[in-house]
């Protein structure tokens, strides 16, 4: 804090008149940031190049497609022929530090497989060559958030996994928050907005794997066309916004 503001390292030091904060999931680190979002698993995995197979099926211009469940499903081509699968598995960390589950997570790549397998099973027998995992910063209600940690230290956290679009508008307003300016960005109802936060621990990672697990029943259920636990769907209720909420 101060001014001019100052960003201290092992082997630096860095000042300027203002410091915009876009960590992402690393936000959470920062006590007055932690309570705003959760970092959760997404795991996504590769097959092999299969240009011919592809064609095959008539997906050849790499249109992204996305679902409806909470735990979403999100997939494209490459330009070399192969298919990207994602899954937001909802795995978290006690005390939202980023570790292993954000990584290579095991069991959040085998949930990404099994739903791969599921979505494509004329493409059971060719393999994924590739996996990872990473941390997405999600807010209560799945918009982002802006704001100031001091005069001059701004931050804009959430995208909650669907960045890419709003990142645009959340530069814009970050720009005029750093600047300070007094324009339609800077007033933007995203800044400052008051939003629900998260419990603290251990009532944050126990319930919010309590809850995980019963989204995943639910709708493991729904897709096999059975109907969910009156368990399930009650404790389902209880997890963030989604892109569709259901009942």
């Amino acid at each position: 804090p101060g001014q001019p503001a100052q960003l201290l390292s092992a082997g630096a030091r860095v000042q300027a008149k203002a410091v915009v904060l876009a960590t992402n999931a690393w936000s959470a680190a920062l006590p007055r940031l932690s309570r705003l979002i959760v970092p959760v698993n997404s795991s996504i995995a590769v097959t092999e190049a299969i240009p011919q197979r592809l064609e095959r099926i008539g997906w050849t211009g790499g249109e992204a497609i996305t679902d409806s469940q909470l735990m979403v499903d999100y997939y494209r081509t490459t330009r070399d022929g192969r298919i990207a699968f994602g899954k937001g598995t909802g795995a978290i960390s006690y005390g939202s530090r980023i570790d292993r589950v954000f990584d290579v997570d095991r069991e959040s790549l085998a949930l990404t497989e099994a739903d791969f397998r599921r979505t494509y099973p004329s493409l059971g027998d060719i393999p994924l060559v590739d996996g990872w995992s990473g941390p997405i910063d999600r807010t209560y209600d799945s918009l982002p958030v802006f704001g100031h940690l001091h005069e001059n230290i701004h931050y804009g956290i959430g995208w909650s996994g669907n960045g890419v679009g709003p990142s645009r508008l959340g530069g814009r307003i970050l720009a005029s928050l750093a600047l300070g300016r007094d324009d339609p960005w800077s007033r933007c109802p995203l800044v400052e907005r008051r939003c629900r936060s998260f419990p603290p621990e251990p009532l944050r990672y126990l319930g919010g794997s309590l809850v995980r697990n019963a989204v995943l029943r639910k709708e493991r259920a729904e897709l096999a066309g059975t109907a969910p636990s009156a368990t399930d769907r009650f404790l389902a209720r209880f997890a963030p916004a989604g892109l569709e909420d259901k009942s």
